[in-house]
């Protein structure tokens, strides 16, 4: 009986049974494994929806990129067809009037109704452009007093027979970022002519005073310009803009925005008064009466006072000019005896910035241009969009 008891404590010491520890230590493995294979899943499910998100962003940002282009040629087309209309341009002509946020399905519809198409026919397109939203303006430039007469003042000053204008043939660049223009001769026959220097100075004075700005940075920024003119006639390779990038020159680069300004000594909070009334935009320009505020009417007619000038733009309002006959009348009637020059006062206009901006989901783009209009042709100058914009009446990009 002992024998057989001993024989089988001795046959369960060969095969001992399993302990707590062992099984908790695999139970921990298992859980380890889940975990890791739970993280691995995670991981890449967290980087193709990132993935999705972007490739998502970057659709929608070149579909608003390809709209944008779009409106940017309707704005061309209505400029177009105004030039062929009228030989002047006013402020209550179509595309001085700011087209307001509005549905893309809206014009889509106006478009079928117009071609006789039936709702069953764009319910696809309405279903894909009832989220994208299209907003505009374009804004006469010369209704604005333009810093670039300045230069141009100075650059004659300097003894440069030959002024330096922006070319417009380097139209296709429609790059984000500020374009490289090549300066040279601009077309005579489509040019206007250079400005009066001394009229073209005492326009800026007058503007500043009636803005309550400092005429001490108006005369650095002269000063500047001056030593750009100068710069320019004594190296001449320094004429091309993208030249100059790559100089050593001790001289301030030249401008090619409004804001840009501030490298010629504006200060911030001045730009932002100037916005409405002055601008840089590389060509001669004449001042458009019939678009201008009355701060640049001011400005530039002087022997008005600035009240003169508000009566002038109530004048204007029921009845813009269609010739200077007209408005010398208006003159005569206030008892104001004014000498006009073409080369400083006009009724028409030849440069045009559009803005525009399209929504479509979380992407809203902002895109700003540039058009040069020579008769019936309207040529893009430049276009900046997005980051390289930068709207200094506050509203975001």
């Amino acid at each position: 009986m002992l024998a057989k008891h001993d024989r089988k404590k001795s046959k369960n010491s060969r095969h001992p049974a399993p302990s707590r520890h062992q099984a908790g230590m695999a139970l921990l493995a298992a859980m380890i494994t889940v975990l890791v294979v739970t993280v691995l899943a995670s991981s890449a499910l967290w980087l193709q929806s990132k993935q999705f998100e972007v490739e998502s962003a970057l659709r929608q940002r070149n579909q608003a990129l390809w709209l944008l282009t779009g409106a940017l040629d309707w704005s061309r087309v209505i400029l177009r067809e105004d030039a062929r209309s009228s030989s002047t341009d006013t402020l209550v002509e179509p595309w001085a009037v700011p087209l307001q946020e509005a549905k893309l399905s809206s014009f889509i519809r106006a478009q079928s109704n117009a071609s006789g198409q039936t709702a069953s026919e764009n319910a696809q397109d309405e279903d894909l452009t009832a989220q994208v939203f299209l907003s505009g303006q374009i804004t006469d430039v010369q209704s604005k007093l333009n810093f670039y007469n300045l230069f141009l003042t100075a650059n004659s000053a300097a003894g440069n027979s030959n002024p330096v204008n922006a070319s417009p043939s380097n139209t296709s660049n429609t790059s984000n970022t500020s374009s490289a223009f090549n300066l040279g001769a601009t077309n005579t026959n489509s040019a206007p002519p250079a400005t009066s220097p001394q009229s073209t100075t005492l326009s800026f004075i007058r503007l500043f005073q009636v803005l309550q700005l400092p005429v001490s940075e108006l005369e650095t920024v002269n000063a500047q310009l001056k030593t750009l003119a100068q710069s320019q006639n004594a190296n001449p390779t320094t004429n091309n803009v993208s030249a100059s990038l790559g100089t050593q020159a001790t001289t301030s680069l030249m401008p090619q925005r409004f804001e840009q300004l501030s490298w010629l000594g504006l200060s911030e909070s001045s730009i932002r008064q100037l916005l409405p009334h002055a601008t840089w935009v590389p060509f001669a320009s004449a001042v458009n009466l019939n678009t201008a505020s009355a701060e640049v009417l001011y400005a530039s007619l002087t022997g008005i006072d600035f009240s003169d000038a508000q009566r002038l733009v109530k004048a204007r309002e029921s009845k813009p000019w269609q010739n200077m006959d007209q408005f010398k009348q208006v003159l005569s009637a206030q008892n104001k005896s004014i000498a006009l020059n073409e080369s400083n006062q006009q009724l028409s206009s030849r440069l045009f910035e559009v803005k525009g901006q399209l929504r479509m989901g979380t992407t809203t783009l902002v895109e700003k241009s540039l058009l040069l209009r020579d008769n019936s042709t309207v040529q893009i100058i430049w276009r900046d969009r997005g980051a390289a914009l930068r709207f200094l009446d506050g509203t975001a990009p």
